[in-house]
């Protein structure tokens, strides 16, 4: 139960930095890459906080990671259009990455046995 809390604080703390970063887009990229980005991180939330709750985990998590793949592309593209600086994109891989082994496991944990 620990490492299902951690990892949605750990999600929602990454959640608040990317918001306060995206809010920095200029205006016609704000209103776009950056209102779907903010959009996909709520999605997200709701994904990891229904796994919390929900007897049928899996599915949600499965469905968490493949949003958080989605995510991984919209913060490259951010940095490539230059709107999101290289070592913020860094800083954003790194924190998906440990995020994304954190849901795995979490995943790996719930898969039934054979």
């Amino acid at each position: 139960m620990a490492e299902e809390l951690k990892v949605i604080a750990d999600f929602y703390d990454f959640m608040l930095w990317m918001i306060q970063h995206t809010e920095e887009f200029p205006r016609h990229h704000r209103y776009s890459l950056g209102l779907a980005m903010e959009n996909r991180l709520q999605t997200i939330l709701t994904l990891l906080l229904t796994a919390k709750y929900s007897r049928e985990k899996v599915e949600a998590l499965n469905k968490a990671n493949l949003e958080m793949e989605v995510l991984r592309f919209q913060v490259r593209l951010a940095k490539d259009l230059g709107v999101l600086p290289v070592k913020s994109h860094g800083f954003a891989a790194q924190t998906m990455q440990s995020i994304g082994s954190q849901v795995g496991g979490w995943v790996k944990d719930r898969r039934p046995t054979a």
